[in-house]
């Protein structure tokens, strides 16, 4: 259980994100792109676009499951898609939501020279990175679940339109179930990682780029004819990323120390 004075800390951190036009945007903008803009804009290319002629289609057509064979066109990329590349894109949200929060409040209170107040507070540096690390978790598992709700009504619509049924599936089960919450620990617990080893706020947010590249070959590869990635591959990639949870967590506990923010500041 939080204690009030770190209830009060989460309270300061989310006001102090929420004034950061860059992590506002961020928290926004990406979400609404990725989960919104992007799915409608392929819908409306798969409705409208006629694909029975296209080059490339009947080998992409090939990737379907076997009970999914019958399906024309417009429903087999459409099916595609929601399964291959728009996970993908919904993966993003948590892991950028939970990096660019981590990265406002644990460097942004150097930047802002308020780590000195924060020391003379009754909280315990555990205390301290409990209530920074739950705050990061909160907001992005708010700004995950409103994008979810979004996606489903984006994909939902296009099921309807094109006469398929419902998008969510085992492999989507799993994904909002654990790997979602899995990379929302792991981008705030690496940003921890990482901000102690950069220079700036900018710089460690930019290490998250590397953190999404193995996610976007875990999706490319379908493509490819490599593998499959359905329920069982996706559970095992959650199975890693938990695990990569736990390490971070444990070291970061053990190191984070408060006094490295006394540094000199940060360059903007």
């Amino acid at each position: 259980m939080l204690t009030l004075a770190e209830h009060a800390l989460i309270r300061k951190d989310f006001l102090e994100i929420w004034s950061s036009k860059m992590a506002r945007a961020t928290l926004i903008a990406v979400p609404i792109g990725l989960v919104v803009v992007v799915p409608a804009l392929f819908l409306a290319a798969v409705c409208l676009v006629p694909l029975e002629q296209a080059a490339g289609i009947q080998e992409m057509l090939s990737l379907l499951p076997s009970h999914l064979q019958h399906y024309n066109a417009q429903q087999g990329l459409f099916y595609l898609l929601t399964n291959t590349l728009f996970p993908l894109f919904f993966l993003m949200v948590p892991l950028m939501a939970s990096a660019v929060s981590a990265s406002c409040i644990f460097a942004g209170e150097k930047e802002r020279s308020t780590i000195e107040t924060l020391l003379l507070t009754p909280l315990r540096v555990r205390q301290i990175f409990r209530a920074k690390l739950a705050c990061c978790l909160s907001l992005s598992f708010v700004t995950t679940a409103i994008s979810f709700g979004a996606f489903t009504i984006v994909a939902s619509v296009g099921d309807i339109m094109l006469g398929m049924s419902f998008f969510l599936n085992w492999s989507w089960l799993v994904i909002i179930l654990l790997l979602s919450p899995g990379l929302m620990v792991f981008g705030a617990v690496f940003m921890v990682f990482a901000f102690n080893r950069t220079s700036s706020r900018i710089e460690s947010f930019q290490t998250v780029a590397y953190v999404a590249l193995p996610f976007l070959l875990l999706y490319i590869a379908p493509f490819t004819g490599l593998f499959r990635v359905n329920a069982t591959v996706l559970l095992l990639a959650a199975a890693v990323v938990w695990l990569c949870d736990l390490f971070l967590w444990i070291y970061d506990r053990r190191t984070f120390l408060p006094e490295k923010f006394l540094n000199a500041p940060l360059e903007d």
